[in-house]
């Protein structure tokens, strides 16, 4: 049986007045994402030393420039292969995702997008050097050294836990007035 966009399986709820998010929006904000990200590693590398520093709010906020052949906080240092094998198919599962529902809601497909985009940024790092390329520092919360790539991919983790919430309380509304009607 084929299911067309509209079956209810493929349909995704969405806020009030959500359209969804078309996909030369889509592609848009992972091409953004992406050259921004590259843009600025090629600035960062151009602009400072391996492992040199420039503070840009004290000590606190840094920009230091590393390799990262592994992932956040020192996992696997020499996985690169592994993360690379990592990016390809988180790739391929956001690019099906998105396609695979029926004009989602935006909040969900800026969420895809911005990773999708993180995602290239630090792949395209690793096929080319072996590593990605990291800069940002933030001493005030000892955080790993990220760039914009990790900083698009968390930013679409946030956004799908703001959606998660929402959707959570909006079915615990809904199944709290479905069991009202139920009691009258």
């Amino acid at each position: 049986m084929t299911q067309t966009p509209e079956t209810p399986d493929t349909a995704q709820p969405r806020s009030p007045g959500d359209t969804g998010l078309r996909p030369f929006v889509f592609y848009l904000i992972v091409l953004i994402v992406f050259a921004a990200d590259q843009w600025s590693k090629m600035w960062i590398q151009k602009t400072l030393g391996y492992e040199q520093s420039r503070p840009v709010f004290g000590n606190s906020f840094l920009l230091t420039l590393t390799h990262n052949t592994g992932g956040a906080w020192g996992m696997l240092p020499h996985g690169n292969p592994i993360f690379i094998g990592f990016a390809l198919v988180a790739a391929v599962a956001l690019l099906f995702a998105y396609h695979r529902v029926a004009r989602p809601d935006s909040l969900i497909a800026g969420a895809f997008a911005l990773a999708l985009g993180g995602a290239f940024g630090n792949l395209v790092d690793r096929l080319r050097y072996g590593y990605v390329v990291d800069f940002f520092e933030a001493r005030i919360i000892h955080w790993p050294i990220f760039n914009l790539a990790d900083s698009a991919i968390s930013l679409s983790i946030v956004l799908l836990l703001i959606h998660f919430f929402r959707s959570a309380k909006a079915d615990a509304g809904e199944t709290t007035s479905t069991a009202q009607r139920t009691a009258e």
